[in-house]
């Protein structure tokens, strides 16, 4: 009797446990209602609902069980990883370029250049004439050391030279670029003559002389009368009366250059070094020319005259990174097929010959 009336008092200790847990869950649904309520949330309230203990037991159970269940095979699937923070290296940045690093940078450089020209057949033709003057010497004219080379507005008077280069590579190179050069016929020089002048084309022209050529028309009257008629080779001076020959303004040689560039030695600090370079190319020739032709010209306009072709090599010294001076020599040919002579549109000369420059430039790179 005792142990049952023990039993019946554990059973309702057990149903008051769980009645007081129906409880709270029913106010707290209830608490819940009033919120949706709130919102304009049509709800089933659930205090009318006859809740049977067993049943809630069953599915608090079932609920508890489905979470341990559930929590144990995402464990066994997705095991933890453990953490781990690797250190994050940033790249240090790019220190400064050395000297031997040349790939897309570019240089721009100034420079005077000094010019040697082989003996030139010249060959004139116009209205009443066409003759031949053979192995004729020519020099260059370059300016005296003066203000002139400080000059900005008379930079294109000494015989310059220009370079723009982009670096392909850290070998190879593709330029651009100018060399002013001059070039005069030696006066008073013997020359042989092939050919024809008509004693008109030379009268013409004397209606118009030139002040070079006035003191020997003056002072030699009869000279020109060995010019005229046919020429088999017989020799000749040169003289002002006859011919002034020179393109002064100049002789313009326009070149696109593929050079390669070699470092043969370089500071510890990447600023400073020696280097040696070399290049082919060719271009336009653009010359201004300063003729008198039996006593009449003009020192004509800016004309396409003809092209040339080249190469070079140098040496170059850069120094502090990003400046450099270059010393370069260059030979090269010269085709000049339509110069302009005495400023008549039919008169013409021609002649090619080949050159020999020394240059020294000033340069900046970047």
């Amino acid at each position: 009797m005792k142990r049952a009336g023990k039993s019946n008092g554990s059973d309702d200790l057990k149903d008051t446990t769980h009645d007081q847990i129906l409880g709270r869950i029913l106010d707290m649904a209830s608490e819940s209602e009033k919120n949706w309520e709130r919102l304009n949330v049509k709800t089933i309230s659930l205090s009318t609902i006859h809740w049977n203990p067993g049943l809630l037991k069953a599915i608090l159970f079932s609920s508890v069980l489905s979470l341990v269940v559930c929590g144990t095979l995402s464990a066994q699937e997705t095991p933890l990883m453990p953490l781990t923070l690797d250190p994050v290296i940033s790249p240090l940045p790019p220190g400064p370029r050395s000297i031997d690093e040349r790939k897309g940078t570019w240089s721009i450089q100034w420079g005077y250049n000094r010019d040697a020209y082989t003996q030139s057949d010249i060959n004139f033709r116009g209205p009443g004439y066409r003759f031949t003057l053979k192995d004729v010497v020519a020099k260059d004219k370059p300016e005296n050391i003066g203000p002139v080379y400080l000059s900005p507005s008379e930079f294109d008077v000494p015989q310059f030279s220009f370079r723009y280069t982009r670096y392909i590579t850290n070998h190879f190179t593709l330029s651009f670029g100018q060399d002013h050069m001059k070039y005069v016929l030696t006066r008073g020089q013997a020359s042989n003559i092939y050919g024809y002048i008509d004693p008109l084309a030379i009268q013409r022209a004397h209606l118009q002389p030139s002040l070079e050529s006035l003191p020997y028309l003056y002072l030699f009257p009869a000279q020109y009368k060995q010019y005229e008629g046919v020429h088999l080779g017989e020799p000749i001076n040169i003289t002002p009366d006859f011919l002034k020959f020179d393109h002064t303004d100049g002789l313009n040689y326009f070149q696109v250059d593929v050079g390669f560039i070699q470092q043969i030695w370089m500071s510890d600090s990447g600023e400073h070094g020696l280097s040696m370079l070399s290049s082919i190319g060719g271009g336009p020739i653009v010359c201004r020319s300063d003729v008198r032709l039996f006593g009449e010209g003009r020192n004509n306009v800016y004309h396409l005259s003809g092209y040339g072709v080249s190469a070079m090599v140098g040496l170059r010294f850069d120094f502090f990174r990003s400046f450099f001076v270059e010393l370069s020599g260059k030979g090269g040919y010269a085709d000049l097929s339509d110069i302009l002579t005495n400023g008549r549109s039919k008169d013409r000369a021609r002649q090619n010959f080949g050159f020999v420059e020394k240059a020294v430039f000033f340069g900046y790179t970047r």
